[in-house]
């Protein structure tokens, strides 16, 4: 049993090597076609859960081919294994700084993922002008990726902090629901003490939040019960505050009443407040379960006692 496992095991890595040796050829091909087929074989390899690192000086001399679906292929690839393999990458940062330009939106944002993938200190200066460049592109799923690489750099360079706060404060008034979320988790990351950066576009991530992606919901709806606990005045405690008052009050006179001035008070939501609690309601039917929870525990923090019940249905 044990020689026949072996023998497998042998089987198996020799037909990968001649696969590879197949694959090198048809990337080395003065064809597209060849290319582009060896592309597809390599990126259903990394689906299937295979290891195409040993083709990564093969596939990183594709990395400017004239033909997009092939460098779309490379660089899925290459956002695979840049990390791996970051001194090769390195040999072809020039040619991610010309496709940060490039006129495919797809081109500029996978080119900066990639860029953002290879962890060496010395191309800090690169990436920080990657992203700052690319929070002020025409596209929103560039300014996305924008958004996602502030987070890489900050966990590469801490010391880049104040850079990166300046692109955060720049990208959080952003009106495209596409970069919302990203954004939002990209502050919570590197400066989630900076209240004031929430307070101007407190109104509008209420509002795009019904429209952002799932994930992106559940990320600014967890930062916003952080602010808005720390922002509004609790309304479970006015109400409770209330309805001890009322119970004390029953047993006094009218007259005692009418001279009491905090016999009539009842609390009044602030606007802004009210603005959050209304606008997370409609994501109590979403599909995912993430963002449910995440509007539960917002209502059961910020949302007045007897508004909290609605929450029981969508979590049965």
């Amino acid at each position: 049993e044990e020689n026949r496992i072996t023998s497998v095991s042998v089987e198996s890595y020799e037909e990968n090597l001649f696969l590879n040796e197949d694959l090198k050829q048809m990337l080395e091909s003065s064809k597209d076609s060849a290319k582009l087929e060896a592309m597809k074989r390599i990126v259903g390899m990394i689906a299937r859960g295979k290891n195409a690192s040993e083709l990564f000086p093969a596939v990183v001399k594709n990395v400017a081919s004239k033909s997009i679906e092939i460098k779309k292929l490379v660089y899925v690839y290459l956002m695979r294994y840049a990390e791996e393999q970051q001194d090769l990458a390195l040999l072809s940062i020039s040619t991610f700084q010309r496709a940060l330009k490039d006129h495919n939106q797809l081109i500029r944002a996978s080119a900066l993922r990639v860029l953002s993938s290879i962890r060496v200190p010395i191309i800090v200066p690169i990436m920080m002008l990657a992203i700052k460049e690319a929070s002020a592109d025409l596209s929103p799923y560039v300014r996305k990726n924008a958004a996602h690489a502030i987070q890489k750099l900050y966990s590469l360079d801490p010391e880049q902090k104040e850079m990166l706060i300046e692109v955060i404060e720049k990208l959080l008034k952003d009106k495209s629901t596409l970069v919302a979320g990203s954004v939002v988790m990209a502050f919570e990351e590197v400066c989630p003490d900076r209240i004031d950066l929430i307070h101007k576009n407190y109104r509008k991530l209420c509002n795009l939040l019904i429209d952002v992606e799932e994930w992106g919901q559940v990320v600014i709806v967890h930062m916003l019960t952080r602010y808005a606990r720390t922002q509004f005045v609790s309304p479970c405690k006015e109400d409770d505050a209330l309805e001890e008052y009322s119970e004390k009050n029953f047993y006094e006179s009218v007259e005692q009443q009418d001279n009491d001035p905090k016999v009539n008070k009842s609390y009044s939501m602030e606007p802004d407040h009210r603005l959050l609690i209304r606008n997370t309601k409609p994501l109590l039917q979403s599909r995912n379960a993430a963002v449910v929870m995440a509007v539960a525990q917002l209502y059961w923090h910020v949302a007045p006692n007897s508004e909290a019940g609605i929450v029981a249905k969508s979590l049965v």
